[in-house]
């Protein structure tokens, strides 16, 4: 699939990018005088690798931020025109992945907000998951909102988009990955020794969780048992929790 060209906002998203993916940006734009170390920062590196800094004045910078920024959203003075995330075929990104070496994935089912996708974006990022799978249709996409909402953690992951999840599952199973899901009708605790393998694991949303049909192909479904009376974690909260254990469990084997 085709790279998507759009505009990222913010410092630490600006940073990363710089870091991870310099030669996607095209352009960085900056408020006229402000007043920021880590702003330099941002630009001294820009300069190095030869990317144009243009500072607007103040009318023309909230301009821009105002077409290219979500209502309530600020830039922090600082937003830039790269291609976001490349976006790869499931086929392409297992293409990237060496199975023997434990690979982690997660797949989306159901999270339609951008500032969830990233969030999660950036869980996963921390815990070493090399790709995020995102449906086609009814999911939120790789948005200059996810991108900050990531911290720049999406400038770092892998992501594929698939128009079917349950035949990506499938895939997955072929090419030797387990697949765990969310359900707290489980009698599964996240906390079971099932994590260290090819796994990939999938966080549905919040209200409804993922779908039956998808769950139906998980090979073992898990849940993280609630104390209070809040039903359910933020989506993004949930990834964390199991993804930690994830990790937890890989390093206690390494011992």
């Amino acid at each position: 699939m085709s790279d998507e060209l759009g505009y990222i906002y913010g410092k630490n998203s600006v940073r990363e990018a710089l870091r991870s993916q310099s030669e996607k940006i095209s352009k960085i734009y900056v408020l006229f005088n402000i007043q920021s170390r880590e702003i330099s920062s941002i630009i001294a590196i820009a300069r190095k690798h030869k990317i144009p800094c243009v500072q607007l004045d103040k009318n023309k910078f909230n301009a821009l931020e105002k077409r290219v920024c979500p209502e309530g959203s600020r830039s922090q003075g600082i937003i830039a025109l790269q291609e976001l995330v490349e976006n790869l075929t499931l086929g392409e990104l297992l293409d990237k992945i060496k199975i023997s070496e434990n690979p982690m994935l997660v797949i989306l089912d159901g999270i339609t907000d951008p500032h969830n996708l990233g969030a999660i974006a950036r869980a996963a990022e921390c815990a070493g998951v090399k790709g995020i799978i995102i449906p086609e249709r009814k999911a939120a996409t790789i948005t200059p909102v996810a991108m900050k909402s990531s911290a720049g953690a999406l400038q770092y992951l892998s992501v594929a988009y698939v128009s079917n999840t349950n035949l990506a599952i499938q895939k997955l199973k072929e090419s030797g990955f387990w697949i765990i899901g969310t359900s707290d009708k489980s009698k599964n605790l996240y906390l079971d020794n099932i994590y260290n393998q090819p796994i990939a694991i999938i966080i549905g949303s919040e209200g409804s969780g993922i779908k039956p049909s998808v769950a139906k192909h998980c090979d073992y479904l898990v849940k993280i048992p609630m104390q209070g009376k809040v039903s359910s974690l933020n989506a993004s909260v949930a990834a964390g929790v199991i993804l930690f254990e994830a990790v937890r469990q890989r390093n206690y084997a390494r011992k």
